[in-house]
């Protein structure tokens, strides 16, 4: 609505209460639009975040799960390279002590 219109159609005849209620309900139409243009635009706002936060919540949920996955492999790999230094060692003291027994001369 055009403030111009309004005043036109309020003429002379209204005086200055007329045209002070013409504007009166002319900023409160304009507010309750952008009021309403606001509630519009933060409730697409609320709805953008909450799948933002949807995306982002399943991907640190893929991540967390891929890193998991890679810490149990790494720990299974940690198991078999202690299973095998424990091998190792073993076959080194069983070789230190049959080389003393032959330094030793033992037989």
């Amino acid at each position: 609505m055009d403030i111009a219109a309004l005043l036109a159609s309020a003429g002379p005849q209204a005086g200055v209460g007329g045209v002070l209620v013409v504007l009166l309900v002319w900023v409160m139409r304009a507010a309750a639009t952008d009021r309403g243009d606001y509630r519009t635009a933060l409730a697409d706002a609320e709805k953008r975040h909450a799948v933002e936060l949807e995306r982002i919540n399943t991907t640190h949920d893929d991540e967390v799960a891929e890193l998991r996955d890679q810490l149990a492999e790494l720990r299974a790999r940690v198991d078999q390279l202690a299973t095998q230094l424990d091998d190792e060692r073993r076959r080194r003291w069983a070789a230190e002590d049959a080389a003393a027994k032959a330094l030793r001369g033992d037989s």
